[in-house]
């Protein structure tokens, strides 16, 4: 691969070409993004499909997942932690670290790319205005997000708003206030009603307005506690929020879903409440699907990512609808507690007026394997189907143990809190994917990146900032309405005096866990630190486990571990040497 700074694989990438049906985007790989061909019709649509390709490769694998997700107080080390975010390990969390390196690579390529689209754009001939304005405007939106996510991650990164053809050193970080102003500028190019970008669009996985103005909102919300804060910006963020929640229906299509159940059921990733989602499908040429889960960047590994050891409880085997069991991201106490309300004084009432945890977390398993694991002996009456273990999530009395004991086909495994561990925990099951071919492929599943619900929670927490308390109120009471068991609306309903910052990031957790966005969540408010050290449990190398008589490791070293320079990223060392020291690092790495 020619070796070119920043472009990543921008110009030996064979990327797609503009061939497309009314579903989904469809890639044919053709021809080198050159400028010779980016002035051309089709260069210009392969080059903007090869950006939206770009997205798998920051969000779907493995790293993406551990770079956005990792070392907060939602999740934990895993039994299969791999990069160090997770417990901030200083070993390797440096200027060497692999996925920051991959990630940095990727989010320039599709940088570079975009701007390939937008710099030839004024070249092509034979397109339809109305065709070239739809492409410009969906490149300036995912060149904005792809800056985005690089502000946030490192801070002062390079603004290359010029297509890189050929190699260069003369590179340096600009400030955080001119990554924001540009990213800011792009969003408000494409939403000029004049040239920019459209309603709807009936290809899946494209951006729209609606995208649009979602992303305009939270970059205006992250900026507003930034250094390069301006003084409207929570006033923009409640106002593009709001104008998106206003015409969600009317003008693009969009709105909550009435069943919390549906807004991840298998099939509906493109949905009324999605905002974006990144493209998947069954063909491997399109999606990287291997048959071992691994392999090239950019498959959709998060089924895989959160799971945890079913496949070691007794009369249990590995399946594809319980998936392959990847560990690296472990459910932290605080995440699973946070859907209990005050008002549930019993044990027994806990997690049931809030629906979102029976919905979105997996804490039952069927036998699939009798007499797998050492199931004879554990439970020798055990048939397919029956129950082979629940993590009831509260302590069960001794006579409630008694009777599962005692039950006609056998008793099954019982995990509590006291026994949850890093192998045996409930897990999100968001991303779960019961339709690939084998047990270790990847999924097939389009990824959803940002939902309608978390522009209302953006309104809201803006609106809560500009003393707007009774609209952030309702904001939020609309999402929490949604998810309510029948009969107990009024009990989900919060009032003006329980209406601050943690109530905000608790409602975020509730609605968001495990979508991308709890690292930069804690950044934004300035509680990365103070949360992992709260809710992040110590490391334990041996407690009971559920399994009778078995014990397994626990908790995490990030509480211990985690620093205030940790609010950023390591810069790769690569992109320091090849500068020769123009790019520098940030402050704690080496």
């Amino acid at each position: 691969m020619k070796k070119i700074l920043f472009t990543g694989s921008a110009l030996a990438l064979l990327l797609a070409t503009a061939g497309c049906d009314k579903d989904t985007l469809v890639e044919d790989p053709r021809s080198v993004l050159v400028p010779g061909f980016f002035g051309t019709p089709d260069g210009i649509q392969a080059g903007l499909v090869g950006v939206y390709s770009g997205l798998r490769n920051v969000t779907s694998d493995q790293g993406g997942s551990n770079f956005m997700s990792q070392g907060t107080d939602e999740f934990m080390r895993g039994f299969g932690a791999s990069d160090g975010f997770e417990d901030y390990n200083a070993g390797q969390m440096s200027s060497t670290n692999g996925t920051a390196t991959n990630l940095w690579t990727a989010f320039y390529g599709n940088i570079n790319t975009a701007n390939g689209v937008l710099q030839y754009a004024g070249t092509v001939q034979g397109l339809a205005p109305a065709t070239l304005n739809q492409i410009v405007a969906e490149a300036k939106i995912l060149r904005a997000w792809n800056y985005f996510y690089l502000v946030q991650s490192f801070g002062d990164v390079p603004l290359m708003l010029k297509f890189v053809d050929s190699p260069t050193k003369d590179i340096a970080r600009a400030p955080v206030a001119d990554v924001y102003a540009a990213i800011v500028k792009d969003l408000n190019e494409a939403l000029d009603p004049a040239t920019g970008i459209a309603n709807t669009n009936p290809q899946q996985g494209r951006v729209t307005r609606a995208t649009a103005l979602h992303l305009l909102a939270k970059v205006h919300l992250t900026r507003a506690t930034s250094s390069a804060r301006a003084a409207d910006d929570y006033a923009k963020a409640a106002q593009y929020a709001e104008e998106l929640i206003r015409d969600a229906t009317t003008k693009y299509n969009k709105g909550l879903e009435a069943d919390p159940a549906q807004v991840f059921a298998e099939g509906n990733e493109n949905g009324k409440e999605v905002l974006m989602n990144v493209q998947f499908n069954n063909d491997p040429v399109f999606t990287g699907i291997s048959d071992n889960g691994a392999g090239g960047a950019g498959q959709n590994q998060t089924n895989f990512l959160f799971r945890v050891r079913y496949d070691l409880l007794p009369n249990m085997a590995r399946s594809v609808a319980y998936g392959r069991p990847f560990g690296r991201l472990g459910s932290t106490p605080y995440l699973l507690d946070s859907y209990k309300l005050a008002s549930e004084t019993s044990p027994r009432q806990w997690r049931t007026t809030d629906t979102r945890y029976a919905k979105w977390f997996s804490t039952l398993w069927l036998v699939n394997s009798p007499g797998g694991n050492g199931g004879t002996a554990f439970n020798p009456r055990a048939v397919v189907g029956d129950t082979a273990a629940w993590y009831a999530g509260r302590e069960l009395t001794a006579a409630e143990q008694t009777r599962i004991n005692n039950r006609p086909n056998g008793r099954y495994v019982v995990g509590t809190p006291s026994t949850y561990t890093t192998n045996f925990s409930p897990y999100i099951n968001k991303y779960d994917d019961a339709t690939r071919a084998a047990v270790n492929n990847s999924s097939d599943r389009p990824l959803i990146f940002y939902r309608l619900s978390e522009t209302y929670l953006i309104a809201a927490e803006a609106n809560m900032y500009l003393g707007n308390t009774s609209r952030a109120v309702d904001q939020i009471n609309t999402i929490r309405r949604r998810a309510a068991a029948p009969g107990r609306t009024s009990q989900m309903e919060i009032t003006a005096s329980q209406l601050n910052i943690d109530f905000i990031l608790e409602e975020r957790t509730r609605e968001l866990c495990g979508e991308f966005t709890r690292w930069y969540d804690l950044v934004r408010t300035g509680k990365l630190v103070e949360r992992v050290k709260r809710y992040v449990p110590a490391y334990v190398g041996s407690k009971p486990s559920p399994i009778p008589g078995g014990t397994d490791q626990y908790g995490s070293n990030a509480a211990a571990n985690i620093q205030p320079f940790h609010v950023l990223r390591p810069i790769p060392q690569q992109e320091i040497d090849r500068t020769g020291g123009k790019i520098t690092q940030n402050p704690g790495y080496n």
